[in-house]
C-alpha cells in the first residue's frame, strides 16, 4: 500500500536520479583527469531517457489488443521504472584531436556544472519530501 504510493515512487525516483548525477560527475572528473591522454574516449551516463521511456510505458495505448493464446507474444509489455539504472557509454564514434582523444574540456565542464545543478535540484527535492513525512509525524 504504502510502498505502491506516489510518495514513495518519487522518493525512489529522487534516490536513483541522485546516484545517476553521482556517477555522472565521477565519469565527467574522469573525462577531464584524461584530457590529454592519447587515444583515449570519454564517457557519458545515460539515465533520464530510461526514465521517461519506463514512465511513458505506464500509460497503455488508447486500445485495448488481447491475446488470444498465453504463447502469443504481449502486445504491450509496461517497463517498471524500478528496474531503470544509470548507466555509463563510451564514446568511440568522435574523434576531435590528433591523438585520437575526443575529449573537449569545455563540453566536460559545462556538463560538471549541469550535473551539480541537477544534484542540488533533486537533494533539494529530497528534502523536501522528508520535510513532507515530518509535518505528517508531528500532527
Amino acid at each position: 500500500m504504502f510502498l505502491d504510493s506516489s510518495f514513495m515512487k518519487t522518493q525512489f525516483i529522487l534516490n536513483k536520479a541522485l546516484q545517476a548525477e553521482t556517477m555522472r560527475f565521477t565519469v565527467i572528473s574522469d573525462n577531464i583527469a584524461n584530457v590529454n591522454t592519447p587515444n583515449f574516449k570519454r564517457s557519458d551516463v545515460t539515465f533520464e531517457s530510461q526514465l521517461q521511456r519506463a514512465l511513458e510505458s505506464e500509460n497503455p495505448y488508447p486500445f485495448k489488443a488481447s491475446r488470444t493464446h498465453e504463447k502469443h507474444i504481449p502486445f504491450y509489455q509496461p517497463i517498471d521504472y524500478r528496474t531503470v539504472s544509470p548507466k555509463v557509454n563510451l564514446e568511440y564514434n568522435t574523434v576531435n584531436r590528433n591523438d585520437k582523444n575526443n575529449v573537449d574540456i569545455d563540453k566536460e565542464l559545462v556538463d560538471a556544472a549541469k550535473s551539480t545543478m541537477r544534484f542540488n535540484a533533486y537533494s533539494s527535492l529530497l528534502s523536501r519530501q522528508f520535510k513532507k513525512i515530518g509535518l505528517l509525524l508531528r500532527g
